[in-house]
């Protein structure tokens, strides 16, 4: 009788701290222009450089064992990403504004921090690559 009188509060104070991870509820992101078809009558140019691929990515930290917030940009992840690529593209001498044959990734990416213990941090990204280009005008 005694050890169910022990048993019944250290295990309703086992299930009191577990937690589910949150809902997610995230705006991706606005765009001027998007599809996942081929667009008629649209046609553009590469740059004069012969590579035109580039890549963007948004990331935010999660906690490792519940994946609640820490920190970082939470709102528009893919309009973040997509305007970091287009902005590396241009960086590295690619003329063009419009990302196309574009893939859109969402990840989880692991960092460690510290020199002599080592701190794990977890972070939700999400990846888009694609080919920067320039419309062509008529």
């Amino acid at each position: 009788m005694k050890n169910i009188i022990t048993t019944i509060p250290f295990l309703s104070i086992l299930t009191g701290c577990v937690q589910f991870p949150p809902d997610t509820n995230e705006r991706l992101g606005q765009f001027t222009a998007a599809s996942s078809f081929n667009v008629r009558n649209l046609e553009y140019e590469k740059g004069t450089n012969t590579v035109s691929y580039t890549k963007g990515k948004a990331c935010y930290q999660v906690n490792l064992q519940t994946l609640a917030y820490i920190s970082g940009p939470k709102d528009n992840l893919m309009q973040r990403a997509m305007d970091e690529a287009i902005r590396n593209g241009q960086k590295t001498g690619i003329d063009g504004d419009l990302l196309v044959n574009t893939r859109i990734e969402r990840i989880t990416e692991y960092k460690e921090k510290g020199d002599f213990f080592k701190i794990k941090e977890r972070y939700e990204c999400l990846v888009v690559e694609g080919d920067l280009v320039k419309i062509k005008r008529s």
